[in-house]
């Protein structure tokens, strides 16, 4: 009976030494940013899409995570990207606001790197140089 208990607690002292020892979790994400065809007002024009679609993907996270944003520039000018209303922990440089970071030139790739601070919401991201957020490229159509 006492070497069950000795090993028990061996056990429990095992779990509770690696739980404290964990650190919070990483996300990762790869993203290429390019011009794509939609229609988001039912009117076929060229928007800023991510890995091929419009709108770009929902980023899931809960907070005290790292988040890892890697993004290429498939576009034909620089790329910012805004995380708007993210109280960033440990990188709060990389909000991605025009004068703190510098623009992705294209064919370059930037990877965002930050943790979520304690914030309860949805927010959101989006690019922030010149008018590339209300941009409209007039499409030909071929008939």
């Amino acid at each position: 009976m006492r070497a069950s208990s000795s090993f028990f607690f061996v056990i429990l002292l095992f779990c509770f030494s690696t739980a404290a020892l964990a650190g919070d979790p990483y996300v990762f994400f790869d993203w290429t940013v390019s011009y794509v065809t939609s229609s988001p007002l039912g009117v076929k024009q060229r928007v800023i899409g991510i890995n091929g679609e419009f709108p770009g993907p929902i980023l899931n996270v809960t907070t005290n995570w790292n988040v890892v944003v890697n993004v290429k520039n498939n576009l034909d000018e620089p790329l910012l990207l805004t995380w708007n209303g993210i109280q960033h922990r440990k990188n709060s440089w990389q909000d991605g606001v025009s004068g703190t970071n510098c623009p992705i030139p294209s064919g370059w790739n930037w990877t965002y790197q930050f943790q979520v601070k304690d914030q309860i919401g949805s927010f959101f991201y989006f690019p922030s140089l010149g008018f590339q957020r209300a941009r409209r490229v007039d499409m030909e159509e071929s008939s």
